[in-house]
C-alpha cells in the first residue's frame, strides 16, 4: 500500500514539474472529479437502489463505500469550491458553479452524519479564509449557499425514508423524489442567487468598506464558538465538556445511526482501540507489530468483539505496526512535506498561488482526519491527496531539458503499471477466494483447485487462499493435503488466530483430538474471546 501511494505522488512531481500551470490545471480536474463524486452520492440518495444495499443503510457512503471518507472528500471539497467561486479571473458561470458546489457539498456532508468530517470541513474553510485575499467574496459565497443547504438536509432529518435504516422500499423512493427536487430548487436557487451576486459585484465592493482581516476573522470565529459551547452546555461548560469527556472515553458508548449522532461525543470504539494500540506499542516499541497487524495484533488483549483493522488514528497505526523508526521516518515525511508544500505556496504568485492555496488544505484536511478514521486503508482516498501532494511540491520548479521529459514519461508508464498490478492482485486474488467456495458448494472441486492455485499466485502473502485450497483439499477428501495447507497458513502467518483454529477443527472433525485440542488452545490464546471457545467447551475444556 505505501509502494502505491508513493506511486501517486512520484505521477503527481511529474505533472508538477512538466505541466505550464500545474496547480490550477490540477485544482480544476480536480474540482470536477469532486463534483462528480458529490453528485453521484446525492444521486445514491434519490434513488435508493442505485448501489448496492443503498435501499437498506441510508447514511450516504457511495462511490467511495464509507461515511467518514466521503465526508473526507466534501471537506476537500468545499476549499476548491470556494476558490471556484471567488477568484476573479474564473468566468462568471465557472463561480456560479463553485456556488452550486458548495451547496451540494454541504448536503452531502451532512447527510454523512460524519461528526469528524464536519469539524474537519469547518477547519478546512477557516484555513482557506485565513490563506485568501478575496475574504469578503469567501464569506458571501458561503451566505449564498450554506443557508439553502442546511434547510435542505434539517428537513432530510425529518423524514425516515430519507435519514433511517430498514425503511420500505417505496417510502425511501418517495422521499429521495422529493429530496432530489428539492435539490433541484435549492441549487437554482443558489446558482442565481450568486449569479446575480457576481455581476454587481464591482458596485457592492466599494460600498463595503469594513476590512475582512484574519484578526477580526479570529475573534468572530472565537465568539461563535463560545456561543455554541454555552448554548450546548446550557450555561454549564465545565459540566459539559467534562461530560463529554466521560462518553468520549466510554467502552460501550455508541452514537447510533441516525442524525442525532451529530450531537453525540462517544468514540465509538475509538477510545478502546487506541488503548489497545498502545499496549501493542509497549510489547515491541522499536520495531512494531508488523505493516498492516493491527486487526490480529489486538485479538489477545481485546476486551470486546468489535471487528477493528485499524487503530482510526494514522500516527498511532504506524507507531504500533511499524515502531520507533516506522514513526520517526512517517514524522519526518509529514514534517517535509508540510516545509515542502509552505515553500511552493512562497514561491508561486497570481492565480497559480491561489489555486495551490485551495489544493493545500487536502493534504491537511487528510492529516486531521486521520487521526481518528482510517483513511490510510483507503487508496480512494489516500491517492488522490498523494497525488495532490506531488504537484504542490514541484509546481514552480523548472522543467529541465527535453530528455527529461522522455524519462518522466517511461517512469510514470513503469510506475502507473505497477499500481495497477499492486491494486490488481490482491483484488483478483479474493476474487479467486470467493469463486473457490462457490465452486465446493456447486461440488465442482476440480474447478475449486484451479481458483485457489489462481489465488495462491496472486497474493502468496495472505493465507485466504491456503484456506481456500484446504477447504477444496477436503471436499475432495484429501485429507493429507488439506492438513498440510493448514500447517502451510500456520507457519505463514503464526501470530494469526484463524489459522490455528481452521487447523484444530480440521483436526478435530478427523479423529486427531489430542492434536486438535492443542492447537486451538493456542487458537484461544491469540484470540481469548474467538471462536474456539465454542469448539473447546464442546470438548469439555
Amino acid at each position: 500500500r505505501g509502494f502505491v501511494y508513493l506511486a501517486f505522488a512520484v505521477l503527481g512531481l511529474f505533472l508538477g514539474a512538466s505541466l505550464p500551470q500545474p496547480a490550477r490545471s490540477v485544482a480544476a480536474l480536480f474540482t470536477v472529479l469532486l463534483a462528480a463524486v458529490i453528485a453521484w452520492a446525492l444521486l445514491g440518495k434519490v434513488v435508493p437502489d442505485l448501489f448496492p444495499d443503498g435501499a437498506r443503510i441510508a447514511r450516504l457512503r457511495d462511490p467511495i463505500g464509507y461515511w467518514n471518507g466521503l465526508a473526507l472528500l466534501v471537506a476537500v471539497a468545499l476549499p476548491l469550491g470556494l476558490w471556484l467561486a471567488v477568484r476573479r479571473e474564473h468566468a462568471r458561470l465557472f463561480r456560479v458553479g463553485g456556488a452550486v458546489l458548495l451547496f451540494l457539498a454541504t448536503v452531502t456532508l451532512l447527510l454523512t452524519y460524519s461528526r469528524g468530517g464536519v469539524v474537519v470541513a469547518l477547519v478546512a474553510v477557516a484555513v482557506f479564509i485565513a490563506m485568501c485575499p478575496e475574504r469578503v467574496e469567501t464569506v458571501a459565497a458561503l451566505a449564498v449557499s450554506l443557508p439553502a443547504a442546511i434547510a435542505i438536509a434539517a428537513w432530510g432529518f425529518s423524514e425516515p425514508g430519507l435519514v433511517a435504516d430498514q425503511q420500505p422500499y417505496d417510502d425511501r423512493l418517495r422521499a429521495g423524489l422529493v429530496f432530489g427536487a428539492l435539490l433541484v430548487l435549492g441549487a437554482t436557487a443558489v446558482g442565481g442567487a450568486a449569479y446575480v451576486l457576481v455581476g454587481r459585484e464591482a458596485r457592492l465592493r466599494p460600498r463595503f468598506r469594513w476590512r475582512l482581516t484574519g484578526s477580526r476573522l479570529l475573534a468572530g470565529a472565537a465568539v461563535a464558538l463560545l456561543v455554541a459551547v454555552l448554548a450546548a452546555s446550557g450555561g454549564h461548560p465545565v459540566d459539559w465538556v467534562r461530560d463529554g469527556a466521560r462518553e468520549f472515553t466510554n467502552p460501550v458508548s455508541t452514537a447510533g445511526t441516525d442524525p442525532t449522532r451529530l450531537g453525540s461525543f462517544t468514540s465509538n470504539s475509538r477510545w478502546t482501540w487506541w488503548e489497545e494500540t498502545w499496549r501493542i506499542v509497549r510489547d515491541d516499541p522499536v520495531g512494531g507489530a508488523g505493516a498492516g497487524s493491527f486487526a490480529v495484533a489486538r485479538r489477545p488483549i481485546r476486551e470486546n468483539t468489535t471487528h477493528a483493522l485499524e487503530p482510526h488514528n494514522i500516527a498511532l497505526q504506524f507507531l504500533a505496526e511499524t515502531g520507533v523508526v516506522g514513526f520517526l521516518l512517517f514524522a519526518g515525511a509529514v514534517a517535509a512535506a508540510a516545509l515542502g508544500v509552505v515553500s511552493s505556496l512562497r514561491r508561486l504568485g497570481g492565480t497559480e498561488r491561489a489555486a495551490a492555496q485551495a489544493l493545500a488544505v487536502a493534504p491537511l484536511a487528510y492529516l486531521l482526519h486521520a487521526l481518528i478514521d482510517y483513511d490510510w486503508d483507503f487508496v480512494a482516498l489516500t491517492g488522490p491527496i498523494m497525488l495532490v501532494l506531488g504537484v504542490l511540491l514541484a509546481a514552480g520548479h523548472s522543467s529541465g531539458p527535453r530528455r527529461r521529459y522522455v524519462l518522466g514519461t517511461i517512469g510514470t508508464v513503469l510506475v502507473t503499471a505497477a499500481v495497477i498490478f499492486s491494486l490488481a492482485s490482491p483484488w483478483l486474488a479474493s476474487r479467486y477466494v470467493a469463486q473457490v467456495y462457490a465452486a465446493i458448494e456447486r461440488d465442482d472441486v476440480s474447478e475449486a483447485l484451479d481458483d485457489s492455485r489462481r489465488a495462491r499466485a496472486l497474493n502468496p502473502l495472505s493465507i485466504q487462499p491456503l484456506l481456500a485450497t484446504a477447504a477444496a483439499e477436503e471436499a475432495r477428501g484429501d485429507e493429507r493435503a488439506a492438513l498440510e495447507r493448514y500447517v502451510e497458513a500456520v507457519e505463514l502467518q503464526p501470530d494469526n488466530w484463524r489459522p490455528w483454529y481452521e487447523l484444530g477443527r480440521f483436526e478435530l472433525i478427523t479423529d486427531r483430538r489430542e492434536r486438535a485440542i492443542r492447537h486451538l488452545q493456542r487458537a484461544r490464546e491469540l484470540d481469548p474471546l474467538g471462536p474456539a471457545n465454542d469448539l473447546l467447551a464442546a470438548e469439555g475444556l
